[in-house]
């Protein structure tokens, strides 16, 4: 297979988030995730110094780690406020220029999925701070309704991954759509809302994933990582995804970004 990393930057810094509840949930859970066992006392130790340090994105980090291995994947930064989704406009016209001068890809987290002005709003402010004139989204928590892809195709997106399934890449509303395969919040967490899972317990999720695409002789299969777990504060996190990056090699899978995809769906057609 073809694999498509990516990233929803949902966290820039932790002060950003003063008005909603993302910091005194994120204290209950570290507190929770040690009781069950699932974190050591460092980790817990480390996520309350991000508080001080007030950063919550690791998107440097993880270009680091993927240049190490030779792989360009695509980060989306929210456009507007919502759902958690909390740091001002200029956060992210700061770190989106960084990616996009080292080879990656950006794109929109989505926050609108069913108002088509302010879908084209967040459309417009991705396009003048990033200068691309083709780019794709990925709605923030997945969310959509019966009629959002093709506001979003009508919008002028290049592409969206949002949905998810074991299902290779397909055109609709003139546009591709890259199902999502899994992310490493399934992985960790389950049908839970905190980590459920060690280590060895979200390796087999991973590869019975894996293998079902395998199964179905998918071509691509898109992987979400948030940077923001990349962190010594998530140690089962950031060991997972180094895991997952060496088993794609070993399983001889290879990287594709979003634009490398398309051209070759394209060529195909």
């Amino acid at each position: 297979m073809k694999i498509i990393l990516s990233h929803d930057v949902d966290h820039i810094t932790v002060w950003e988030h003063w008005k909603d509840p993302i910091i005194p949930k994120f204290l209950v859970r570290a507190k929770l995730e040690l009781l069950l066992g699932k974190i050591s006392f460092g980790e817990l130790w480390y996520r309350f110094g991000d508080l001080f340090r007030n950063r919550w994105e690791r998107v440097e980090e993880v270009m680091d780690l993927h240049d190490r291995h030779g792989i360009k994947s695509c980060f989306f930064f929210g456009m507007a406020n919502g759902l958690g989704l909390s740091y001002p406009l200029e956060h992210a016209e700061r770190l989106i220029p960084k990616v996009l001068a080292r080879g990656f890809e950006a794109g929109v987290h989505g926050i609108a999925y069913a108002d088509e002005r302010a879908i084209a709003e967040e459309h417009a402010r991705f396009a003048r701070i990033s200068g691309l004139k083709e780019f794709g989204i990925r709605m923030h928590y997945l969310r959509q309704d019966e009629g959002t892809l093709n506001k979003l195709a009508a919008a002028g997106y290049r592409f969206d991954a949002t949905s998810h399934g074991v299902r290779d890449p397909y055109r609709i509303h003139g546009f591709w759509e890259f199902p999502l395969l899994f992310m490493d919040g399934w992985a960790m967490d389950g049908d839970k809302r905190y980590q459920s899972r060690d280590l060895a317990g979200a390796k087999a999720y991973t590869l019975g994933k894996l293998e079902e695409a395998e199964r179905a002789g998918l071509h691509y299969a898109s992987i979400l990582f948030h940077d923001r777990y990349y962190s010594r504060s998530f140690a089962t996190w950031k060991a997972w995804y180094e895991w997952l990056l060496d088993t794609l090699r070993e399983r001889r899978h290879t990287f594709v970004t979003h634009a490398q995809a398309i051209a070759q769906l394209e060529a195909e057609r």
